[in-house]
């Protein structure tokens, strides 16, 4: 038994692709044909194993080597004659002879060839891969031929995220609409939403991304001007003294640290802004206001009063926005195994809101829990 695991073991190291695994001994065995197959799910490698018996299949995914081995050491305990097991390196069989014991022997591959299968949903996505962009090429994620590096995938997928939700809204935005985005960073989003908006639905938008590295607004503008991108342009500048020339549609604020996100919000509440999407990061704001005795189980714990606080100030600032006559929808913007900063806050101005309602509930947690946020300050007097 000990031989057969570490042989496993060593294919498991070497990447298995394909396993078959079959002729049980046992009558007993309810499983006449057990396969296993590497797969891909959400950009992560698993195994699947997949038990056959009479008309029907389960499968189970496992996703390290610890949960492999056990489904490994059930099969063995369940007792069958042969598997054949192909990896990246190698294919070869394992027979079992009359003591019970394992031979290994070589497989011709005979010109097979394995590959991880996705297991992920096909996508629609609005950039399409094969499509060559040059915001996206210069952008370094996606090569000339248009196909996407190995190592941003990830960030592919988190593009395409993003313009599903503004697809979402885009009735909201009208014909060479006023854009805003605070604290653009490096701007990839700002591109793709660009691209979406003026190549694809042919708004003809004009952009203005706002940061505070001037390295940033220098690169962005170039780049901006080498795509042909003439409503896109960059500014230096920050948050708080802000004041934009023209009444925009929308807002973007991504991952603006702490209070420079209710900062953010409050411009778009004043400025009577449309459509607001708010990916929040940092909120530390809260951490030392929190008080509630029947949490005190929750709350005396550090790390756990952490993401307490930053569940409520989101939470409130939710509350708040709907107080103001937005509907108000927080989302999951990416998948948490890609980054814990992965709230989204998107607020629409939609008539026949209950302010009085919301507002009402929104006191109510804020008394309940002790605080007095940020955002509440700054839109106080516009209650």
């Amino acid at each position: 038994m000990d031989n057969i695991i570490s042989i496993i073991e060593k294919a498991y190291s070497d990447e298995i692709l394909k396993a078959s695994i079959s002729s049980p001994f046992k009558k007993s065995n309810v499983y006449f044909k057990i396969n296993i197959s590497a797969i891909e799910i959400k950009g992560e490698r698993a195994l699947q194993f997949s038990r056959y018996f009479e008309n029907k299949v389960t499968h189970v995914n496992t996703f390290s080597k610890d949960e492999a081995m056990e489904e490994i050491k059930l099969i063995l305990s369940e007792g069958y004659k042969q598997w054949d097991i192909y990896t990246q390196k190698e294919g070869f069989k394992l027979i079992m002879n009359k003591k019970y014991n394992f031979k290994r022997l070589p497989l011709d591959l005979k010109g097979k060839s394995y590959e991880v299968q996705s297991h992920n949903k096909e996508k629609n996505y609005i950039m399409q891969e094969g499509r060559p962009l040059p915001m996206l090429i210069e952008l370094g994620i996606m090569n000339k031929e248009g196909y996407i590096l190995k190592d941003k995938q990830k960030k592919f997928r988190q593009l395409n995220k993003f313009l599903e939700i503004i697809k979402d809204t885009a009735d909201k935005i009208p014909e060479g609409a006023e854009i805003l985005d605070f604290g653009c960073g490096k701007s990839y989003l700002t591109f793709a939403l660009y691209y979406y908006l003026n190549v694809v639905c042919e708004k003809n938008v004009k952009i203005t991304g706002l940061d505070l590295k001037k390295d940033v607004i220098e690169f962005c503008n170039g780049l901006a001007q080498k795509c042909g991108y003439s409503g896109l342009k960059f500014i230096w500048g920050d948050i708080m003294d802000y004041e934009s020339p023209k009444k925009a549609h929308m807002l973007i604020t991504l991952h603006a640290c702490d209070t420079a996100t209710d900062y953010a919000l409050a411009y778009g509440v004043k400025s009577g802004i449309e459509v607001i999407l708010s990916v929040p990061c940092c909120q530390h704001e809260l951490f030392n206001q929190v008080s509630n005795e029947s949490l005190n189980v929750v709350l005396k714990h550090g790390i756990l009063k952490e993401r307490f606080s930053a569940i409520l100030t989101d939470g409130l600032r939710g509350a708040l926005l709907e107080a103001m006559g937005y509907k108000v929808n927080i989302m999951e913007f990416i998948e948490s195994a890609h980054t814990p900063k992965n709230i989204m806050i998107k607020a629409v101005k939609t008539k026949g809101i209950k302010k009085e309602e919301k507002l009402s509930e929104y006191l109510s947690a804020a008394e309940q829990f002790q605080v007095k946020p940020k955002l509440f300050e700054l839109l106080e007097e516009y209650l």
